[in-house]
Order: structure tokens, then C-alpha cells, then sequence
């Protein structure tokens, strides 16, 4: 009897651990390529709205720009900025179809007065790689899954997924990835700009001055007619993508150069989905606002 209950102990302990291992390894396992981007898509077609934090940092000439934001976002596309730092006080709102498609800024310093800005124009583009016009996790994803997909389709580029620990209080996976050197030389057409050359290739605008940085252009309408642009097939040469475990959305964006310099990062300290923002929080009349 000692003997049958001894094993009996022994095959329930073994269940216990073997259930434990499981529930381990099932939370654990690394999930595909395919089902990380899935999971993000996904939340996004359930997503109405969201605010929070962007910390961001982009090589601008050369030099490494740092700025602190918060940020609410709402469908139909509709962004509201507050400046943290720098430049505390600055705010912006972008609604699509409103105010002639420009942006309502107030500087939030002397003079404060309220300022209408095309999105891609020089003054609005002074201190970021992407218009306002680009802003949201549904344009993140877009770009990230697009170019992860080209890499798996073409063959090419090393991707790695595994556990990212926790950022920011948020349970993460780690992707990397090196993307090949490679593109093509597309000729500038009569009056345009790279803004047309980035349209009709599909690739971000700013990367594609970065990329022909050797050219000497400076901004996007540097281009003549005639002017051989290299534009390249993937969006930077190495990234890392931290996603979070829940919900597939961003946490943090790192993305390097052929230098292996930094070309940008993102990163989100604080988000909250589905809040529930109304169109007064994209309104200059929000008496919240500095309007």
C-alpha cells in the first residue's frame, strides 16, 4: 500500500509539473512573423481612438532631434499634439478635411499667435521625418508589416523574433531584423518634388533624401527634371520592433542607418485604447487648450 500511494504522490507531482510546463511554455512560445503582424491588424480594425506619450528621436542634417509629445488620435483621421518638451505649450490639431488641410499650431512662446501650416511644408517638417499627415499606429504597422513582408517574400534580410522582457510596465516581443542594401534609380519628372518621387514608389519621402544624402539635397524640392534618385526597397538597414504581447501595437521603434547610426526611434511610455475622445479634444476652441 506505502509503495502504491508513494507512486500515486509521484505520478500527481509530475502532473503538476508537466501542467505547469505547459502553461510555461504556451505563454513563452515565440509566435510567427505572420501572427504577430495579424494580431496588431486586428486590434487596429477594433481600434476608434487612443491617446498617450511619444518619445521620439530622428536624425535631422546630421544631428540627433529629441521631442517629448502627447498625442490623441480618432477616426476619421484626426491628430491633436501637446508639446512636453521641447517647446512646452506648443500644440497642434490636424483633421483631415479641415482648415484647407492645414495644421492649427500655436508656437506656445512669444509670439503666441495661431499659425496655419502645410503638413509637408519646410517649417512643419523642421524637426520630424514624417508629416502629421502619417501619424498613428495605423500607418506604423502599415510601414512595418509592408517591409517585414517584402523581406520574408524576396528571401532576403534576417529576421529574428523572441522575448523583449517588459517595457514600460508592458509585456514585449522583439523583432529584428537587417534589411539588404537595395533599390532602384527612378528619374525626377517635370515639376517634381521628392514628395512626388516618394508617392510613386510607395517609399517614406525623408528616407529617400536620406538616401542620396551624397546629392547635397537638402529638402524635397532640391530635385531637378532629369535628376537620377536612388530609392531604396526597404525602410532603413537594421530595426528593432517591440510590440506589445496584448495587443500587437507598438512600444518602441528603433531604426538604424548603413552607418549603423541612429536614424530614429519611438517610443511609447503611456497609451490608452479606445478612451472615448470626442471632437471637442480636436477642436483649437477646447477651452483646455492655448488656442
Amino acid at each position: 500500500m506505502l509503495v502504491r500511494a508513494a507512486i500515486l504522490i509521484l505520478f500527481i507531482i509530475g502532473c503538476i509539473i508537466g501542467c505547469q510546463a505547459n502553461k510555461v511554455s504556451a505563454e513563452t512560445a515565440v509566435p510567427t512573423l505572420d501572427k504577430l503582424l495579424q494580431q496588431a491588424e486586428n486590434t487596429l480594425k477594433n481600434l476608434k481612438d487612443y491617446d498617450g506619450e511619444i518619445i521620439r528621436k530622428e536624425r535631422m542634417q546630421g544631428k540627433l532631434v529629441k521631442q517629448h509629445n502627447s498625442f490623441k488620435f480618432a477616426r476619421p483621421f484626426q491628430v491633436y499634439l501637446g508639446f512636453i518638451k521641447p517647446f512646452k505649450g506648443r500644440e497642434v490639431i490636424y483633421r483631415q478635411g479641415w482648415n484647407d488641410g492645414e495644421l492649427k499650431v500655436h508656437k506656445g512662446s512669444f509670439p503666441d499667435i495661431n499659425l496655419n501650416l502645410d503638413p509637408r511644408g519646410s517649417t512643419a517638417m523642421k524637426r520630424s521625418h514624417h508629416p502629421i499627415t502619417e501619424f498613428g499606429f495605423e500607418n506604423t504597422i502599415r510601414l512595418i508589416s509592408k517591409n517585414l513582408r517584402r523581406a520574408v517574400k524576396n528571401g532576403t534580410g534576417d529576421i529574428r523574433i523572441s522575448n523583449g522582457g517588459e517595457l514600460f510596465g508592458r509585456k514585449v516581443w522583439k523583432i529584428e531584423v537587417r534589411f539588404p542594401m537595395a533599390g532602384r534609380k527612378i528619374t525626377v519628372k517635370e515639376d517634381e518634388t521628392l514628395w512626388d518621387v516618394a508617392r510613386r514608389t510607395g517609399q517614406d519621402m525623408y528616407w529617400i533624401l536620406y538616401s542620396n544624402q551624397n546629392k547635397g539635397w537638402e529638402d524635397p524640392d532640391d530635385v531637378d527634371e532629369g535628376d537620377q534618385v536612388f530609392v531604396p526597397w526597404y525602410y532603413g538597414a537594421k530595426a528593432e520592433f517591440f510590440l506589445d504581447k496584448e495587443n500587437g501595437l507598438p512600444v518602441k521603434l528603433v531604426t538604424l542607418d548603413r552607418k549603423g547610426r541612429l536614424y530614429e526611434s519611438y517610443e511609447y511610455p503611456r497609451v490608452r485604447l479606445n478612451p472615448g475622445l470626442t471632437a471637442k479634444d480636436f477642436d483649437p476652441d477646447n477651452e483646455q487648450y492655448d488656442f
